[in-house]
């Protein structure tokens, strides 16, 4: 749950709950919609809710097919980090930073790109993690000069997924992939366990393709991280869902568990060529989107009649909405102490996050 705008008696504010927690809610609307708006944020591809008391409907663009469907979701809020302006030079001094910090010794050469390719990936097997590590390892074995660089995001370390894609990791280590467990990164970040965007950005900028496997998905926030920070992307073929919303053939190949290799190899070559699209970016980072996002919704639920837009902007709570509409943000005050997200799932969450509204 996120609250974009508090209410008063004046106007109504406005609640952005996650696809998550919409079953566990939805009894409590009829509580909310006197003095609230009702938005419903799908980070994933799941069926829709039209429940009347619900005013928008969050997701990626290609799923808009209703007057009450928006196209904005939690990477239309990319953070400003996520950016292609960046030198080399200063980029790869950063990641030798984060990996000295972190006792991770891995070579870096300060003035080249120094990823063939990069896979940012939670250890969940629906985002077919180990299958990218395999993948990652075939290539490397047939390609001796190239370099990967593998981030596992943070999972329950309980989970026997995550445990076997370890036990590869530990029984096929290639000196030639960086592989970075964030379950041991140091960090204090308070919206995702692991590196921080500042952090992470710069391994996007010294990769030059995003290998992506998961096949069912709601907006797939990774692979517009990489876009905007100057990647190719190499996707599946059958992906479903809002990731192959902005993919082209100018910035993305496709392929199958068969071909798999062929294109790494072919997409590396393709690289040289590849334009950065700046006009995708600015429909992708905060610094442009966050105005259209607020100003869509103080005209067309009438905040224009009671406060000028930069009263609206100022009330209004956008930082980090990368985060905060998700539920990835951890330092709410609802938030339960080793999950993944601070989803409102509980009686005790809520009445916790009643006393903020």
């Amino acid at each position: 749950m996120h609250i974009l705008l508090k209410k008063t008696a004046n106007y109504k504010g406005i609640l952005i709950v996650t696809h998550k927690e919409l079953s566990f809610l939805l009894p409590h609307f009829v509580e909310f919609v006197t003095h609230y708006y009702i938005f419903v944020h799908y980070g994933f591809l799941v069926n829709i809710n039209d429940h009347p008391l619900i005013t928008y409907n969050m997701m990626a663009d290609s799923r808009c097919i209703r007057d009450n469907y928006i196209p904005f979701t939690s990477r239309n809020f990319l953070s400003r980090h996520f950016n292609n302006n960046s030198n080399v030079q200063e980029t790869n001094e950063n990641i030798k930073l984060v990996l000295q910090k972190n006792n991770i010794t891995f070579p870096i050469n300060l003035y080249i790109k120094n990823f063939n390719f990069i896979i940012n990936t939670r250890a969940a097997e629906f985002k077919k993690a180990f299958e990218l590590l395999e993948y990652s390892l075939q290539y490397l074995e047939k390609n001796k000069n190239d370099k990967i660089c593998f981030i596992l995001l943070e999972q329950d370390v309980n989970n026997s997924y995550y445990k076997k894609i370890i036990n590869h990791w530990n029984k096929n280590k290639h000196t030639n992939l960086c592989f970075i467990d964030t379950h041991l990164i140091n960090s204090n970040n308070t919206c995702f366990k692991g590196l921080t965007t500042d952090e992470l950005c710069h391994f996007y900028k010294s990769s030059k393709i995003y290998l992506h496997a998961c096949e069912i998905e709601g907006e797939s926030r990774t692979i517009h991280e990489a876009l905007c920070c100057g990647c190719m992307i190499l996707a599946k073929e059958n992906m479903k869902g809002g990731g192959s919303d902005h993919l082209n053939n100018q910035n993305s190949i496709l392929y199958n568990h068969k071909n798999i290799i062929e294109k790494m190899m072919y997409i590396n070559i393709a690289y040289n060529k590849y334009t950065y699209n700046f006009d995708l970016f600015q429909k992708l980072n905060e610094e442009f989107t966050v105005d259209v996002f607020l100003k869509f919704i103080y005209n067309t639920l009438s905040y224009n009649s009671i406060l000028s837009y930069e009263e609206f902007k100022d009330k209004s709570n956008v930082s980090q909405l990368m985060f905060c509409l998700p539920a990835h943000k951890l330092d709410v005050p609802w938030y339960r102490k080793n999950k993944l997200t601070a989803d409102i799932l509980s009686t005790e969450q809520f009445q916790i996050f009643l006393d903020f509204i």
